[in-house]
């Protein structure tokens, strides 16, 4: 008895999804107002479509970081702090691109204009603060940034590594 009762309780093989098999194109949206408490809906947002288009846990812990780091930067400086306005969030896949659009109406910041820290002046200087936009740099594949009279747009892309034969 014992042994047919293990037996039912074997859970069925796992079935591997390989990047090829996931969705060519996905579109999803969110908007969410700039207030800080957003902050969790914007990662679970993010890590939920990074997840099923295939990323590997550090790849999504990547893209969570610079999109977390982004729209704080915009609720902080872009908006004042001010938690009434909207941040628009895209996530388009198309193959094996992953790409992230925030867009605000707040102040522009070009930050591919903004000089990146160096990293040993800044620990000898014992700074706070001010690695985001080297970090959203680094974690990323592709940064861009564009803006309207009407509003900002920056553009954050991962692509998805090539699949071993």
């Amino acid at each position: 008895m014992k042994k047919k009762l293990l037996k039912n309780l074997t859970p069925p093989p796992l079935k591997l999804v390989s990047p090829l098999d996931m969705p060519e194109k996905l579109n999803l949206q969110l908007t969410v107002k700039s207030s800080p408490d957003e902050l969790k809906t914007v990662r679970e947002f993010v890590e939920t479509a990074a997840r099923q288009f295939g990323f590997s846990r550090l790849d999504i812990e990547k893209i969570v970081l610079a999109t977390d780091e982004a729209c704080s930067n915009i609720m902080r400086h872009g908006y004042d702090s001010e938690p009434t306005h909207a941040i628009d969030i895209s996530i388009v896949t198309n193959g094996r691109k992953f790409t992230v659009t925030l867009d605000d109406n707040g102040k522009s910041y070009d930050l591919r204009a903004h000089p990146l820290p160096e990293m040993k002046d800044y620990f000898a200087e014992h700074r706070k603060g001010g690695l985001g936009i080297k970090i959203i740099q680094m974690v990323m594949d592709e940064v861009d940034y564009q803006t309207t009279p009407a509003k900002n747009r920056l553009i954050l892309t991962k692509h998805l590594p090539d699949v071993a034969a």
